[in-house]
């Protein structure tokens, strides 16, 4: 292992790697963690290597406080960016995840020293995966470009033109700036109507970039979480409405009885 100091922030390089037409893929916390669940299905699944983790003073802890986490062998822990490496067939895949997003000062300096050490190893294309809002339970896979020529490509996945609207943090921050380094840069959301963790959302992105790097992977994992959570959430409604039930009795008795 050995590190490089850029901008103030320290990668820790556990692997030499040298990437074919290499592809970054972010999946950090957000909206319904649709991207950050995505990133890290794929990672876990496929069992892939941690080859560099990145700390430094703009990854502070979700409430924003500086501090670390302690894991569940007692082990202090920092905020990090970590890479995970796939090996393909005809070029490789750089899968970044973390417990948190950059702090708002600290985005463009996190996202450039990113990019410094994504290009010298071979980097080519940037995507960020993440969650986008809709008004609807159903679930939808939408696209926006910086300057690449797959929106063809992307539309027969399935996917839609984002159009109009914002995208804030680094999931849309990181390609825009790849862009302008030359490189290609892109964005994948899932449709998510709720803040709370969106299984569903997700497995429609894993689904997509599967599909657009050729990636084997199961969605059994999900699948089973998916139905899981259905029989959670069927549970606790036939609770409320025995609860609601009892509640209507209890009004009909006589004022008297206790």
């Amino acid at each position: 292992m050995y590190t490089i100091e850029n901008r103030g922030y320290k990668v820790f390089i556990y692997k030499d790697v040298r990437l074919r037409q290499g592809v970054l893929v972010q999946g950090l916390p957000g909206i319904g963690l649709v991207g950050k669940i995505a990133v890290d299905y794929i990672v876990d699944t496929l069992g892939l290597e941690k080859v560099a983790e990145l700390i430094g003073p703009g990854l502070l802890l979700p409430v924003g406080n500086a501090g670390v986490f302690v894991d569940q062998a007692g082990v202090l822990r920092p905020p990090s960016y970590k890479f995970y490496l796939y090996t393909g067939e005809e070029r490789d895949v750089l899968f970044l995840t973390s417990e948190v997003q950059p702090v708002n000062w600290a985005q463009y300096d996190v996202a450039e020293c990113v990019l410094d050490f994504f290009t010298s190893i071979g980097g080519k294309t940037v995507v960020g995966v993440c969650g986008t809002s809709s008004d609807t339970p159903s679930v939808e896979v939408v696209y926006a470009i910086a300057n690449t020529g797959r929106a063809q490509e992307l539309e027969s996945l399935g996917l839609k033109k984002s159009a109009g609207g914002t995208i804030t943090g680094a999931c849309g921050l990181l390609p825009a700036l790849a862009a302008l380094r030359g490189l290609e840069g892109f964005v994948i959301m899932g449709s998510t109507h709720t803040p709370e963790p969106n299984l569903a959302s997700s497995r429609e992105v894993v689904r997509v970039l599967a599909s657009l790097l050729k990636i084997t992977i199961g969605l059994e994992g999900l699948d089973r979480l998916i139905q899981e959570e259905k029989t959670r959430e069927e549970e606790l409604r036939r609770e409320l409405e025995r609860i609601e039930r009892a509640e209507e009795k209890k009004e009909g008795l006589p004022s008297w009885y206790v």
